[in-house]
């Protein structure tokens, strides 16, 4: 077929990217190259042009050229109009339709097309606009010619107009071919990438879903992750996810939205197994054989047969593609890391940029410390270095350089310590002493601002976290308690000087053992109910069967019908009323709460009723051998000058360990407080999100995460609509999503070598890796790596936990576990925490614990050292085995 204006794929080579494109370059040239590619064809850039030509847009474009950024959508928004909104002429319009009628002829009669935009400026090496021009799925006759006028007017996109003026792309340059290719079904798709895009590594990374690929691309769902070796193609990593949503590759009538809902058992299935995945990495390789360069793929599978959709280059290696950094030097505090583990949705980061204090920004998502601001409080002179290195790892063993005091700086620091005093001392004076449930009056206060239709989710966030009333008893400002209780960093760290000093001979596991075996930390608690329930359970057969054997999401149902279950679920839903509000990563405010979908506390009772012990028999704590351990202090004090006679180093440890345990205590029940309200801060959010979807203003679920707090204000009042907002989130979702696979910086603003990683480090073949105590105890045990309690919190007995970091909706897997090992952390974390509580080795800050250590893996951790050996190592076959 000759026409100017369509080329069949099979016509195309690699000289016609001026006429079809560069995805209908490399679409012709993997055709011809013998790749499973559907067929299709494309229709010209020249079409466009000559369209476009009549369409007398120059004043429009000349007014674009001249746009503000602020002001590109005012006038962006009228060509995009007129060009859907202009018929094709008919000698084009007969020329697509007939290749359309030839395609239809040859595939079969219920044949739909997708239709993707091919710009002669896109899929080009440093120019890669992906995912900012139109691509349309379920494609007929019917709607085929609007459907390319479409993809003609996403070239003025708001978004695509503005990556032209970054990148010096003239407007009158961008032309676009259209590709028009038969939809494949997909079952199972994704996207592959030939090196990692990430750290530039020589590895295949593959991402994938069920149903059509655009959940992916569009960043609608978190997809399955694996990570091939380049040369051997063995599995280095293999994450499987759950799965919320997928588009189907069938549209149903009357659907006002491609994305559904994917069924519970599905959910956390794996969507690649072996012989997929190996059928997916071997094309992948050969499109970047035939091409000569790294790739990135677009494939799916359906009907257990491989289509590759498109193939273009990676145009950004190694994290080069990034946004613009702010001026000043910042540096990634590690308990922020703990509490802040993924990039923060724009929702959740523009609520808590206006609570945060002045020392901290938001860069990436992520929770950064401002050295600006904190360094003139510094009163000693350190390089750049080591001030990253005391903000990045501010623990109990940071050790500053006391002989290069600054002097001038004394003064300016006395006064605002006694400045800080005066202002903190009421604070602290409130806090002191205190019971452990004068904080639970906070729920009454939590319901009323939920009542209240006078306050919006930032004046929630306000009242319940930072503006209590005068008046407030300090059970309604548990942020207030929690920042009081942040002197807990200085009381362990004097205490171990003061041991050292007095007792060298201490071993170093004595201040663990003597900070722990408290009763009323809340998280911890929350581990033992959740045994109180697996033991109610047991009691009854017919409970216990149907709790192992139900699905998670339809066991609650099922109890529901059974009469020996109402006492277990009167227990459970306590459970929900005083911990529903917890979540894993809870500081993220698009995170389901427990009390909303309870499938991981399900989890975690089967976690019980799997185990082949007696849930009544109590588990060692270490009260017993904290108290001993005082004694022992006490008679290696007994000899030092003066200590039989007034015990003033007694006293003194002893007020210091007071202080610690309470101060420790406080700030993790704080924390399950101020947790509360934020929930009820979401629930302001939901509330919203639910009228916006009943009114068509917003279209999915948990879109509402991906704006602001402004623009929901905009759309309350009617001046924003969806139009206005899609692109906008599909853009975020895509950035959130490329922030999540980065690892963050330790630093910005600041040139430093990676030098805030511990001195020791995992590699591949290393069978010892370092980490930092944080609770004493050695075990030997078979590993079970987790990386989402909420997708995997089946842990047997016994086993050794590995994870990437903990927050306490981690906490009852330490109930079952024999040690942890985790990624992110440090003494004072969850981690550590609840930890010492439950009496287990617990070894923090282990880098590259979750990637280097494999399931099944024969460990010995040893949590007085910080020291992990691996013993024995499984196959990546028996690996797959345990998984499943």
């Amino acid at each position: 077929m000759t026409s100017p204006y369509i080329r069949l794929f099979s016509s195309i080579d690699k000289n016609d990217t001026a006429e079809v494109g560069g995805k209908g370059v490399n679409l012709g040239e993997l055709t011809k190259a013998g790749f499973p590619v559907p067929p299709g064809f494309v229709v010209t850039a020249q079409t466009y042009s000559d369209f476009f030509a009549s369409l007398g847009l120059e004043n429009k474009l000349n007014q674009l050229v001249k746009a503000q950024p602020k002001e590109l959508e005012q006038y962006c928004a009228p060509i995009r109009e007129t060009i859907t909104s202009t018929e094709l002429p008919s000698l084009p319009s007969q020329a697509i339709l007939s290749a359309h009628e030839q395609l239809v002829q040859e595939r079969g009669g219920d044949l739909l097309c997708a239709v993707r935009s091919s710009a002669t400026t896109e899929d080009l090496q440093g120019a890669s606009f992906a995912g900012q021009h139109g691509t349309y799925y379920y494609v007929d006759q019917s709607n085929l010619l609007h459907m390319i006028r479409s993809c003609w007017a996403s070239l003025w996109n708001t978004e695509a107009v503005s990556y032209r003026l970054a990148r010096g792309i003239e407007h009158g340059a961008a032309q676009m071919a259209v590709v028009v290719q038969e939809m494949i079904r997909a079952e199972v798709s994704g996207i592959t990438f030939t090196v990692n895009p990430v750290s530039g590594a020589e590895e295949i990374v593959t991402e994938s879903s069920w149903g059509m690929g655009a959940a992916i691309v569009d960043g609608r769902v978190t997809p399955d992750r694996y990570i091939l070796d380049r040369h051997t193609l063995q599995q280095r990593e293999r994450r499987i996810a759950r799965k919320h949503f997928m588009v189907s590759s069938a549209l149903r009538a009357g659907a006002e939205s491609r994305l559904e809902k994917i069924p519970p058992d599905m959910q956390r299935q794996e969507t690649l197994p072996s012989d997929h995945l190996n059928t997916v990495a071997n094309w992948a390789v050969r499109a970047e054989e035939h091409f000569g360069s790294p790739q990135d793929l677009e494939w799916a599978i359906a009907d257990n047969a491989f289509y590759l959709l498109q193939s273009r280059p990676i145009t950004a290696i190694g994290g080069d593609e990034r946004t613009e950094d702010p001026a000043g030097q910042y540096v990634l505090g590690k308990p922020y890391i703990e509490n802040l583990t993924e990039p923060l949705t724009p929702m959740t980061a523009d609520l808590l940029s206006r609570v945060l204090f002045p020392a901290a920004r938001l860069i990436d998502g992520r929770l950064y410390l401002d050295l600006g601001f904190l360094r003139p409080l510094i009163p000693f002179r350190l390089s750049d270095q080591e001030v990253a290195d005391l903000f990045y790892d501010l623990s109990i063993n940071i050790h500053l350089p006391l002989r290069r005091i600054a002097w001038l700086k004394l003064p300016l620091l006395f006064l605002l310590l006694l400045y800080g005093y005066l202002i903190l001392g009421v604070l602290f004076a409130r806090t002191r002493k205190m019971p452990d449930d004068f904080m639970d009056r906070f729920r009454i206060l939590c319901r009323e601002v939920e009542s209240n239709p006078n306050y919006g989710p930032a004046e929630a966030l306000q009242r319940l976290w930072i503006m209590p009333n005068l008046l407030d008893p300090i059970g309604n400002a548990p942020m207030m308690a929690n920042f009081s209780a942040a002197r807990s960093i200085f009381f362990p760290g004097l205490l171990k000087i003061l041991t050292r000093h007095w007792l060298p001979s201490t071993h170093p596991n004595t201040l663990p053992r003597l900070c722990s075996g408290q009763k009323g930390v809340l998280s911890a608690e929350m581990g033992h109910e959740i045994k109180e329930l697996a033991e109610e359970a047991a009691r009854y057969q017919p409970v216990r069967d149907l709790l192992l054997h139900s699905s998670t999401e339809q066991v609650l149902t099922d109890l529901r019908q059974v009469s020996e279950a109402d006492h277990f679920l009167r227990l459970f839903d306590h459970f929900l009323a005083k911990h529903g509000h917890r979540a894993v990563r809870e500081l993220e405010l698009q995170s389901p709460r427990w009390e909303e979908c309870p499938n991981q506390v399900i989890s975690m009772i089967r976690n019980y009723l799997l185990a082949d012990v007696d849930l009544r028999q109590p588990k060692k704590t270490p009260a017993q051998s904290r108290a001993a351990l005082k004694a022992a202090l006490r008679q290696q004090l007994a000899p030092l000058p003066l200590e039989r006679l007034f015990r003033p180093r007694q006293r003194l440890l002893n007020f210091l360990l007071t202080q610690a345990r309470y101060l420790i205590k406080l700030r993790e029940n704080s924390r399950f407080y101020h947790i509360l309200g934020f929930s009820f801060v979401r629930k302001k959010l939901l509330s919203i999100e639910r009228e916006f979807l009943a009114k068509g203003i917003l279209k999915c679920k948990n879109d509402i995460f991906f704006l602001q707090l402004d623009e929901v204000g905009s759309m309350q009042k009617g001046e924003l609509s969806w139009p206005d907002v899609e692109n906008r989130l599909r853009q975020r979702r895509l950035e959130h999503a490329r922030f999540s696979q980065k690892t963050p910086r330790k630093t910005v603003g600041i040139n430093l070598p990676e030098n805030l990683q511990p001195p020791q480090q995992a590699t591949e073949d290393s069978s010892v890796l370092y980490g930092q105590s944080a609770s004493p105890g050695s075990y030997e045990g078979i590993a079970r790596v987790i990386l989402d309690p909420g997708v995997d919190a089946e842990l047997q007995p016994g086993e050794i936990l590995v994870a990437p970091y903990t927050d306490p909706a981690w906490t009852p897997l330490f109930l079952t576990a024999g040690a942890a090992v985790v990624e992110v952390g440090s003494y004072l974390s969850h981690a550590g925490t609840v930890a010492r509580e439950y009496g287990l080795p617990c070894v923090v800050d282990v880098a590259g614990c979750t990637k280097r250590i494999r399931n099944g893996d024969r460990l010995s951790v040893d949590g007085d050292q910080g020291i992990i050996h691996i013993l024995a190592e499984l196959q990546a076959e028996e690996e797959e085995h345990i998984t499943n």
